[in-house]
């Protein structure tokens, strides 16, 4: 009798074991029956179960690190436009200075010629307005390197 109570209780834990999803071994649910935790202990469900909770776990780090390296990139890019940036700032703040010590000798050296002290004093004044003007960087660029074709023309009528 009790072989047939062994073999009865070992027949029915193998068919409860069939009956049960490794979804449904979650071990967080406290509805499941003793019967039902058996089962998803020896049917290998709960192992199933973290098993794929590790595969998403290693799947969602590797998304997360390739999303830290495409962060790395864009604050990279980000840091280089920023240099760029400011090296165009500093070639745009050496060629007003430049401009300027041009404008100045050529004025000196212009004092008795009326006609290129007027085109220097325009030169001086469209100077005054790119320098305050909201335009962006590459557009004052392109002013200033008008007025320094200007200035080296003059320079060029004075023989300097």
């Amino acid at each position: 009798m009790k072989k047939i109570s062994i073999i009865s209780l070992l027949s029915l834990v193998s068919l409860v074991g069939c009956s049960t999803t490794p979804e449904q071994c979650d071990p967080r649910n406290t509805n499941l029956g003793i019967m039902d935790k058996i089962s998803c202990n020896y049917s290998g469900n709960y192992q199933t179960r973290i098993d794929q909770k590790k595969q998403i776990l290693e799947n969602e780090q590797k998304a997360n690190q390739q999303f830290k390296e495409i962060y790395a990139n864009i604050e990279k890019q980000k840091n280089d436009t920023t240099l760029s940036l400011k090296q165009k700032q500093a070639q745009q703040n050496k060629l007003k200075q430049d401009l300027m010590k041009l404008t100045n000798e050529i004025k000196e050296k212009s004092k008795d010629r009326d006609d290129l002290q007027e085109q220097l004093n325009d030169i001086q004044q469209q100077l005054k307005q790119v320098n305050q003007s909201n335009k962006s960087e590459i557009e004052k660029q392109v002013e200033l390197d008008k007025l320094n074709m200007k200035l080296q023309k003059l320079q060029k009528a004075l023989n300097i």
